[in-house]
Parts: structure tokens; sequence; C-alpha cells
């Protein structure tokens, strides 16, 4: 059978269960994928062709019909937009070379349509797990066009791969201050979250020490559209990487308790200068040990470890305004 003769049989059971599934007997998801399955037989009765469930409630689509797969999608609600399956397709039935969507809407107007799951695929969304988008109305581009890979080659690609092209793609969606916490693959938010005033002191400089290095913005003004975020992305760090939560951002820096006993070098140096100079050797140390990918990350590129102190000099610099972080830091 071809793909043509077989989006026929789609085109009919749509139309059939469009009119049956206005029955409130159906109306739950696992009623409806059994009245899908029943109704795809009846529209393939003078075919030959094979409709049966996949080889597990859990597989990965939910019907397979002589080599083609079919994804039954249902809700009560009027919108055409579904969370799918796991992106990694752990489950998905070999026997299956090509899925479509057959998807049932029952809130507003009753009506079921079928659509190419590859065309309906249109985003990515994380519960537990990275989870594919269906969307079956209007004009967009589907995940995979964004993404620049066609679906039958990202369903080949081991999770890793996949995974790479997902956080790319949502790289690419991010808004300022936000973080792919969810996604990376250097770390997650551990089980047992430690509030930052829980820590030793030297718990504290430590990671306010790395803190400082990942986030060279903290030398920026305090107005304006830097001063607004600047303090988001060390607290973010803390939480992502080291399970430590920070209520009050600004406190890392800024608290009298940071650098009340650093000594000024003028009378007016800022005290976000002398916070940072009482932690110079620790962002040394963190310069020479943190993992490549961080940078990447919080930089935008990799930086070798020897150059990472002159590095974060060059970003302080360009982005303070009433002080020049080169001329009183890392001096000696």
């Amino acid at each position: 059978m071809t793909p043509q003769d077989f989006e026929r049989v789609l085109d009919k059971t749509c139309d059939i269960l469009t009119d049956v599934a206005r029955n409130p007997d159906y109306h739950s998801s696992s009623r409806f994928q059994r009245l899908a399955q029943d109704m795809l037989k009846v529209a393939a009765r003078d075919c030959d062709l094979e409709v049966e469930p996949t080889f597990h409630p859990h597989a990965f689509p939910d019907i397979r019909a002589n080599g083609y797969g079919v994804e039954v999608k249902f809700t009560k609600k009027d919108t055409w937009l579904a969370v799918g399956n796991s992106i990694f397709e752990g489950m998905r039935d070999p026997d299956v070379d090509k899925v479509y969507v057959l998807f049932g809407k029952i809130g507003g107007e009753t009506e079921v349509r079928w659509g190419h799951y590859e065309e309906c695929v249109t985003h990515v969304r994380v519960s537990h797990s990275p989870r594919f988008v269906l969307e079956m109305e209007g004009e967009r581009a589907s995940l995979f066009e964004h993404m620049e890979i066609a679906y039958d080659d990202f369903a080949t690609l081991d999770d890793e791969d996949k995974m790479r092209h997902v956080r790319e793609y949502s790289r690419n969606r991010l808004q300022a201050g936000e973080r792919l916490w969810w996604l990376e693959e250097s770390h997650s938010i551990p089980v047992q979250v430690r509030p930052y005033t829980s820590l030793q002191t030297d718990e504290r400089r430590m990671y306010r020490a790395e803190a400082a290095l990942l986030c060279p913005q903290i030398c920026g003004p305090s107005r304006g559209a830097i001063g607004q975020r600047k303090y988001i992305d060390p607290a973010l760090y803390l939480l992502m990487h080291h399970g430590i939560f920070c209520n009050q951002a600004r406190d890392l820096f800024s608290a009298g308790s940071v650098a009340d006993h650093v000594r000024p070098l003028y009378d007016d140096e800022p005290y976000i200068s002398r916070a940072l100079r009482d932690i110079e050797l620790l962002m040394r140390d963190a310069a020479l040990r943190l993992d490549d990918a961080l940078f990447d990350e919080y930089w935008g590129s990799g930086c070798p470890p020897v150059d990472r102190i002159a590095r974060w000099l060059e970003m302080a610099d360009s982005v303070a305004t009433d002080w020049k972080p080169s001329d009183n830091l890392f001096r000696g």
C-alpha cells in the first residue's frame, strides 16, 4: 500500500470518527484510542491492511498497519495542541516506518483530523523528560525545520545527539536572564537544595568566586537593563550547579559582611571592587579548574584556562561604567 492509499484510509477514518466521537461514551483518551483503532479497521475493510496495536501499551506510535504508524491524540478542549511522546522514542515500534497523527478534538465543534507526524511537531516541552508538542492547525514551521534536520534522520540519532539538537533549538529561544537548567549536559538541580545562608564562610567564598568569574556583568551599573538582571545569572548558577538557593542575589556581592573588612584602594572605590578583590585568589583557582562547558554556556564561547582571567577583565571593563575593573583587580 502506498502512502497515498493509506492517507485515503485516514481521510475516511476521520470522517467516521468525527461523527461517532460526538457520543459521550468515547470522551476519554483510552476509549477514543480504541475507537480510532476500530474505525481504522472499518475504513480499511476493502484494503489489504492489517490494523493492530503496537507491541506494548506504552510503545510509540499507538497503532501499526503494514509499516505505517498512527499516534492517537485526544482532547476535550477546543484546541489543536497536544503534548506528544518523548523525543527519545525509547519504545518505538520497529515495524513502523512512517508515522501519522490522528487527533480527536471534542471541545467546541467536534472534529477529527490526521497529519504527518514530522510536520505536526512544532516545539519541545519539558516535564520529567523532553517531549514533543503537536499542533494540528495553522501555518507554521515544524520543529525539525527549525533544527534543520529531517525527522527520519533525527529518529535514528542516539539520545546525546538528539539532546544536542534540542539544546541548540532551545538556546535560540531564550530570553534575557533565562538558562537551560533542564537541558544542560553537565548539571541538574540536586534533590537537596541548601540555602546560601547555611553555608560555612569558606564555602560561600568559593561559590561566590565561581559565580563572579562566570558572570562578569556583576561589574556593570546598578541602573538600566544590566542592573535589573546582573545578579540573576550568579544566583541561577549556584542553584543549577550546586543546589544552593540565594533568596537575595544582590547580597552575594553587596552585603556588608562580604567586603567591609577589605580596605579601599581609594576613597570612592566601588563596593563590588572590594568584594571581588577579597576573592581574587579563589577566582584564579576557579579559572583553572572549572569545566570549559561552563564558559561556553555563560560567556558564549570556551576559553583556555590560562586566558580566562584576562578575558574576564575584558568583559568586566566592557560593562562597567563608573570604574575600570582592570585597574583594580588581578594586578599582581
